[in-house]
C-alpha cells in the first residue's frame, strides 16, 4: 500500500498512468482538453502552438476541471498527456475553424 493516499476515507492510488483511467474519463479530459487549448488560441489568436506559459494555464485549468471532477491522477501524467496532444489540436483547430484561421493570418500579415 505503499502507492496509496487516504482522501475523505477513500483509498487512492497515488501513481496512477493516464492508461489506466476509465475509458469515460480519458474522453472527457481529451474533450476538455481540446476545448481550453482552442479557447486559448482563439483568444491569443493563433494559428500556432501556444508559448509555454499559455499551455501551462491551458494545463492547470484543465487540471483543476479534473479534481472538480473527483478523477485521481498526478499533474505530471495530464501534463505529459496534454503536451503528446499538442500538434493535434493545433491541426483540428485549423481543420474546425478555416475562416477564423484566415482571419488571424490576414491580421498578422498586415503587422
Amino acid at each position: 500500500m505503499k502507492n496509496h493516499i487516504k482522501v475523505n476515507g477513500k483509498l487512492l492510488q497515488s501513481n496512477k498512468h493516464f492508461s489506466q483511467l476509465k475509458n469515460k474519463q480519458k474522453e472527457w479530459i481529451a474533450v476538455e482538453l481540446y476545448k481550453l487549448y482552442h479557447n486559448k488560441m482563439k483568444e491569443r489568436q493563433t494559428t500556432s502552438k501556444l508559448l509555454p506559459e499559455h499551455c501551462d494555464i491551458v494545463i492547470s485549468s484543465l487540471y483543476k476541471l479534473i479534481q472538480n471532477r473527483e478523477i485521481w491522477i498526478s499533474y505530471g501524467e495530464v501534463e505529459k498527456y496534454a503536451f503528446s496532444k499538442i500538434t493535434k489540436i493545433v491541426k483540428s483547430f485549423k481543420y474546425q475553424s478555416p475562416e477564423l484561421c484566415k482571419e488571424i493570418e490576414v491580421d498578422y500579415l498586415k503587422k
